[in-house]
């Protein structure tokens, strides 16, 4: 992502205008589901149909047309991740956390597999610190619902941010 911010004027503006979408879809997708613990349909296939511009202009200004295929292969290993934890998990991981991560896997393998696999550890890390303390703090028990589409983002962000 840095590596982008270093290109030319155009490759710049494409920049700004893509983190604005991420962090724009993000703030929604996450509100969205620590509120109602729902992260709607619309809202994710907006973000995909977002993103697919951005990361085929990313191609055409620095010739990387390579990272389009692992922003597929992202996508598919992310969601198809996700979708098994779904099937597997018995209703611990909803659909919407299946779709988010089909989209997360796009953005996030367009720039580096290393970012996906990173921003994946990051988010059950951080999933798991909350849940723990608010266990230990007595707001939470070892059943309740807690929201996982802001800790898929916030290992996203953070992921983007680090890998080169």
């Amino acid at each position: 992502m840095m590596a982008l911010m270093q290109g030319g004027t155009l490759l710049q503006i494409v920049t700004v205008a893509y983190l604005g979408c991420f962090v724009y879809f993000s703030v929604r997708l996450s509100l969205s589901d620590i509120r109602q613990h729902r992260l709607p349909n619309r809202q994710v296939l907006a973000w995909v149909l977002s993103s697919v511009p951005f990361l085929l202009a990313f191609g055409f200004l620095t010739g990387n047309y390579q990272a389009w295929l692992f922003a597929l292969l992202g996508a598919l290993l992310l969601g198809g991740a996700y979708l098994l934890l779904s099937l597997l998990g018995r209703g611990a991981m909803g659909m919407g956390d299946v779709k988010l991560a089909t989209v997360l896997g796009l953005n996030l393998g367009y720039f580096s597999l290393a970012a996906l696999a990173l921003a994946t550890v990051l988010a059950f890390v951080s999933a798991s610190l909350v849940v723990l303390a608010g266990v230990l703090l007595g707001r939470l028990t070892l059943r309740s619902r807690v929201p996982f589409g802001p800790f898929m983002i916030l290992g996203a962000v953070l992921a983007l941010g680090v890998t080169p």
